[in-house]
């Protein structure tokens, strides 16, 4: 995850997809939301954008997490394909991440 902060942001925002939906006066139509005169409930307006908005956040999130997690892998398998290839001492080894850090 990237911070925190993003976390706790699609917490939030998730919860209020799901508060939307929760509620059960969005599922009643309403005369006054339609020039037609039809009645038409919130949930209905909003067709599930929120749910999929709220997803794709999810899903960039974890696409994001995902291509974190795969570097690090590809860092430290190259550090330890080094070591094992080239018998580096400890202090070029903490340097090979040090310098990783500030890729």
């Amino acid at each position: 995850m990237k911070t925190i902060e993003e976390r706790d942001n699609l917490i939030r925002l998730l919860q209020e997809a799901l508060k939307f939906y929760a509620e059960k006066e969005n599922y009643k139509g309403n005369r006054n939301i339609c020039c037609s005169g039809i009645a038409v409930s919130l949930v209905e307006i909003d067709e599930g954008s929120q749910a999929r908005f709220a997803l794709e956040k999810v899903n960039e999130l974890d696409a994001a997490n995902q291509k974190l997690q795969d570097d690090y892998n590809k860092i430290i398998n190259e550090t330890i394909n080094t070591i094992e290839n080239h018998s580096i001492n400890l202090e070029n080894l903490i340097n090979s991440f040090k310098n990783s850090d500030n890729d």
